[in-house]
């Protein structure tokens, strides 16, 4: 859950600073298939955004805020001038000032006070939270808006809320020109019809902080979807003749403008009835600019040429904001359905720019671009689970992300691997785009696929598993070489093992014997422990628990469903998980687990020396930026971890997936040190370090040394036993870079120490 922090909270001075695991980072670099650098890589993707400004810096640049549909995701772009030319730039320390939201977040200023305060849906109503900002965002807290009925002919909103059909994106503007904001929404339960809902704020001698509604008009403008086509002049007192045409009620959308500077409100209609232009553009021949009343006389269906391709083929949000700097508005096109089972949904490409060459009152737009912010992203459209893996072998870690891509294209029946190169080194990282069906795995019709790699055969290189959706799990056999691997298809049920669903595997050497256990995730929320019963070079997975450490990160969710009469009847209620674990292992000896999540955060846990106790969820991980408080970082829905030293600091970094099709990017800031169970440490010594190949441990003990090698995101790439002061032969070839080196002793003393490689 995400922390409101209110005005009587926010302390900025005085901080009592504590230690943290993690940070939001924005580095490292990423780059295209071209090897231009993508400035947004890691702000994670957009599927179903919405735009407002706020001048977040108070630096005189309107920056972004966009709240994302998908998993309820709150994103910053702050404007920034580099040498006379202004971009933007993902800022993500600003996004957990706001309320947790769902289905719509907009910026508008009620008040007048020059702070734009946020107006939101929630639980079937709309909330209001007044900006109270001097430095940072600050909102009061929120409260509910009523609108008084005064239209006699439909029983509506026995409740008095302001009422607001889930998925819809209504308008906020000042629809009447009496300096208020009125709300406007296309929608009841029934039909879709626009309800316009006056603030009688100005009408009453009220002030503006004063805000009340009456809904004046549920026929606004003569507007009507019939059948499949949207409609002037409607019936609008014939509630009986659209009713049984049933139409879609979610996804439909508004935007007010003054289209031909005649000084009345034309209207942008995003129709939810797929089309291959779902825009309408609605002219307004109101007469009587002093009176309310709008009528709409015309319909045009090709404003935009650009939708007779498809690219948004259902439920276009409209907002127009000015986002190339210039002073005049332009218009943003995206995508604001979520229902992609029912349509054909776009989840790339979906977030078109049209620059304006008019002015604010008589627009003209010209498509830029179909890929606003996106194109500057990874944004692979839908789920993403990275993975960590040195498949050059040349000692720094590469980067396979799995994803289900554009549903548009996949129907999420083809997942693919997009494999990004790291062409600059182990403490400079620099990742290139190198294919985009890494091991052609779209023709495999994959669904739900999560890689985990690792040497499963002890041959010195990385073998591969792909976790999917019915809970198998694929083995993908090395039959290449470490530095140039070709991966082969061995089974596609490895072991036998299949979990309740959505498979997400992970290896990791549980009970430190040097040989490689698997994790799995499920759709349950729990993790399954398969541990090593067999060799390093002849594996046999033995289960051992369903619920490892005793950890559910599973959420209940309720679903609705239609019955015969078109009301909501039904409602299922159910729990789901979608765990994705992945472990963290720190020179220390202190091991963490590290679960993603389909509520959206990472869960991190204390591993303990008996696996057969529960493990202590780990709450301070991560501080907010500005008030130095613990919290929990939300990073949208459906989360994936992947771990790895990225920058070389022997302090184990994350890079997180989600299900907009992007990655966010934390950074190590500190080792964890205070397991409640951590193995009683064993001190030791390589020699030498930094070596070119061999080396030898040096240890107290006299007993038989069990040793394994590992790399920075903590694959194992060799395993043995040896004595203090024995040269260890592992057999493989390290590349420059750093690694690790686990000894563990036969009475169960354990280290890690850092291993040097420089040729």
């Amino acid at each position: 859950m995400k922390k409101l922090y209110l005005l009587s909270i926010i302390v900025l001075f005085g901080l009592n600073l504590r230690a943290q695991l993690f940070e939001i980072s924005t580095a490292p670099i990423f780059r295209d298939e071209n090897a231009s650098v993508l400035s947004l890589a890691l702000a994670g993707g957009l599927n179903q955004p919405q735009f407002s400004p706020y001048d977040f810096n108070q630096d005189g640049k309107m920056d972004l805020f966009v709240f994302d549909r998908t998993g309820n995701k709150v994103l910053v772009f702050i404007a920034v001038t580099v040498k006379g030319v202004t971009n933007y730039r993902y800022d993500p320390s600003y996004e957990d000032f706001f309320p947790e939201g769902e289905q719509f977040m907009q910026l508008h200023d009620f008040d007048a006070d020059g702070k734009p305060d946020l107006w939101m849906y929630l639980v079937d109503s709309v909330m209001l939270y007044r900006n109270v900002s001097n430095t940072v965002p600050q909102f009061e807290a929120g409260k509910g808006l009523f609108a008084l009925d005064t239209v006699q002919y439909i029983a509506w909103n026995p409740n008095k809320k302001l009422s607001q059909v889930t998925g819809c994106l209504p308008a906020i503007y000042d629809v009447d020109g009496d300096s208020d904001m009125d709300f406007i929404t296309n929608l009841n339960i029934l039909g879709s019809k626009i309800i316009f809902n006056c603030n009688n704020s100005i009408e009453l001698g009220n002030p503006l902080s004063e805000i009340g509604f009456t809904i004046v008009d549920k026929c606004y403008g003569g507007v009507d979807e019939f059948g499949a086509d949207l409609i002037i002049n409607a019936p609008c007192s014939d509630i009986e003749v659209y009713y049984k045409q049933k139409k879609h009620a979610a996804a439909k959308t508004l935007m007010f403008f003054d289209n031909d500077g005649d000084g009345d409100n034309d209207l942008f209609f995003g129709s939810s009835e797929r089309s291959t232009n779902p825009v309408y553009f609605l002219e307004n021949g109101k007469s009587d600019l002093n009176y309310y009343k709008d009528t709409f006389i015309s319909i045009d269906t090709s404003f935009f040429s650009v939708a007779d391709e498809g690219k948004i083929p259902v439920a276009p949000a409209m907002f127009y904001i000015d986002v190339n700097f210039d002073g005049i508005k332009d218009l943003i096109l995206a995508n604001n359905d979520q229902d992609k089972f029912s349509y054909s949904v776009r989840e790339k490409d979906n977030v078109l720019l049209f620059l304006n060459s008019g002015t604010d009152n008589k627009p003209t737009f010209n498509l830029d671009r179909m890929d606003f912010l996106t194109g500057d992203m990874i944004d692979l459209g839908g789920r993403v689970a990275p993975v960590f893996a040195d498949l050059d072998n040349d000692g720094d870690e590469d980067l396979i992300l799995a994803t289900s891509g554009n549903h548009l294209i996949t129907g999420d029946t083809t997942d693919f691997l997009v494999y990004y190169q790291n062409v600059g080194t182990s403490t400079s990282p620099d990742f290139k785009e190198i294919s985009t069906d890494y091991l052609s795995l779209k023709a495999m019709e994959y669904r739900g696929i999560v890689p985990a790699f690792g040497d499963l055969d002890g041959d010195a290189d990385l073998d591969l598993l792909l976790g999917k959706q019915d809970g198998t799990i694929a083995h993908y056999e090395n039959t290449g070489s470490s530095t140039n691997p070709t991966f082969t298809l061995k089974t596609e049920n490895f072991s036998s093992i299949k979990v309740e669903g959505n498979a997400a595997p992970a290896f990791a050497d549980m009970n430190i014997d040097g040989k490689l256990d698997l994790l799995i995730g499920n759709i349950n929320g729990t993790v399954v422990y398969y541990q090593n019963n067999g060799t390093s070079t002849a594996p046999s997975f033995g289960w051992v628990t369903d619920s490892l450490g005793g950890i559910v990160v599973n959420e209940l969710i309720s679903q609705k469903f239609l019955g015969d009469t078109g009301f909501y009847d039904s409602l299922i209620y159910y729990y789901y998980g979608n765990s994705a674990p992945q472990i963290i292992n720190y020179e220390n000896g202190v091991r963490c687990l590290a679960v993603g999540c389909d509520e959206g955060n990472i869960k991190i846990y204390d591993v303990q020396s008996d696996l057969t106790q529960d493990f202590k969820a780990v709450t301070d991980y991560m501080k907010h930026p500005y008030t130095n408080e613990a919290y929990t970082k939300d990073w949208g829905k459906n989360t994936y971890p992947a771990i790895a030293d990225v920058n070389g600091d022997g302090i184990s970094d994350m890079i997180i997936g989600n299900s907009r099709g992007g990655i966010h990017f934390v950074q190590g800031k500190e080792k964890r040190t205070n397991n409640i169970a951590k193995l009683a440490q064993v001190s030791f010594r390589i020699v030498p370090n930094p070596t070119n190949d061999k080396f030898a441990v040096y240890a107290p003990s006299q007993e038989p040394l069990c040793y394994s090698i590992s790399n920075l995101s903590g694959q194992m790439l060799a395993s043995g036993t040896t004595l203090s002061g024995a040269a260890i032969n592992h057999g493989i070839a390290l590349q420059n870079g750093i690694y690790f080196v686990s000894l563990k002793t036969t009475s169960q003393q354990f280290a890690t120490q850092k291993l040097i490689i420089t040729k």
